[in-house]
């Protein structure tokens, strides 16, 4: 059993020293699985401290190493189990099927489920198309929506944990106090008080709102995928 031992890592607000197996979840995890039985906070646990690792080493520029630890990442069995459990038990959108129809309600199919995707690999997943469905918007207009597959959620979800952090350090060294966007432990109220404190020390007398025109239909997706080139995911014996 390899051990790896980790100086003081810093992920957020949280600093913590890490020194355990790298195999140590195996004792959390049953061969056949039983969903009630899952320690959850050993997991989420296991999953967080793989995090800080990632996070510290895109801190130190070691892209190297972010690679062997999301590499480790992504075959985790806990960020499995944690990203089965947020797709099919926390979101909202549990209950919403793709295009195949599947959903993981009870606690037998997430189990089940949980079984299915221990046995598969990522790299060998292949996508199915997203369910389309148009929302109305306030204007009048359609929004168009994709629903992934229960599988392509899971999958995405595994990714963005993985992702998160290695840009997470980026953010911090480039943006930490101008940057509050889909980033993790910010919120549009972290954006407004600061708004507020720059008024009041009148760092800025003037607050401007604006809003990109069919953002997301017009994102550079070569520049996305040259910015995550080198991700282990598509790269996994």
């Amino acid at each position: 059993m390899i051990k790896r031992k980790v100086n003081l890592l810093k992920y957020g607000d949280v600093i913590m020293n890490t020194s355990e197996s790298i195999n140590s979840l195996e004792s959390m995890l049953p061969c056949n699985t039983d969903w009630n039985a899952i320690k959850w906070h050993k997991v989420e646990k296991y999953a967080n401290k793989l995090q800080k690792r990632i996070y510290r080493a895109a801190c130190l520029k070691d892209y190297h190493k972010v690679k062997i630890l999301q590499r480790m990442f992504v075959h985790s069995e806990a960020v499995l189990l944690l990203s089965i459990r947020k797709v099919t038990f926390l979101n909202s959108g549990r209950h919403t099927s793709g295009i195949d129809g599947f959903k993981a309600i009870s606690t037998e199919e997430r189990a089940k489920l949980v079984d299915t995707m221990k046995n598969m690999n990522i790299k060998l997943h292949k996508p199915k198309p997203v369910y389309r469905r148009y929302i109305k918007k306030k204007n009048g207009k359609l929004r168009s929506l994709g629903i992934p597959t229960i599988k392509d959620r899971i999958y995405q979800e595994i990714i963005r944990m993985a992702l998160e952090p290695q840009f997470e350090a980026q953010f911090e060294a480039n943006f930490e106090s101008t940057s509050y966007g889909f980033r993790p432990k910010r919120s549009c109220h972290d954006a407004t008080s600061r708004i507020m404190e720059n008024l009041i020390s009148r760092k800025g007398d003037w607050v401007f709102e604006g809003d990109f025109e069919a953002c997301f239909d017009t994102l550079s997706h070569d520049f996305i995928l040259n910015e995550i080139k080198g991700f282990p995911a598509y790269d996994i014996s």
